[in-house]
């Protein structure tokens, strides 16, 4: 599989930065891609194929959405710093737990 992309990577560079920015991660539990427009990203193939979520949706609720979720942004971004501050603290208890202080005198 991998000989095949071999050479390739630049053609699949754009899906590989797309999965990234549209996975939840564990420091914020949001993704990158909400964290910045404050709303989740619909994929490509949803346009294509829509789910009963794109036919559902018309414009004016969808910018009713959109308004709502702008204004809740500040938010989301004050709880993704709460969760980065919680798991720097978790990552900094369980680096130190093995740590023996020790005491010099003159």
């Amino acid at each position: 599989m991998l000989d095949e992309k071999k050479g390739r990577w630049a053609e699949e560079l754009p899906f590989v930065l797309w999965a990234d920015r549209t996975t939840s991660k564990v420091a914020t539990t949001q993704t990158p891609y909400s964290s910045l427009f404050g709303t989740e990203a619909m994929i490509s193939t949803e346009v294509v194929i829509p789910t009963a979520i794109y036919l559902l949706q018309n414009q004016e609720n969808n910018d009713r959405i959109l308004a709502q979720d702008l204004d809740t942004v500040v938010e989301l971004r004050d709880l993704a710093k709460i969760c980065i501050a919680s798991h720097q603290q978790r990552i900094t208890k369980a680096y130190n737990k093995n740590i023996k202080v020790r005491r010099f005198q003159i």
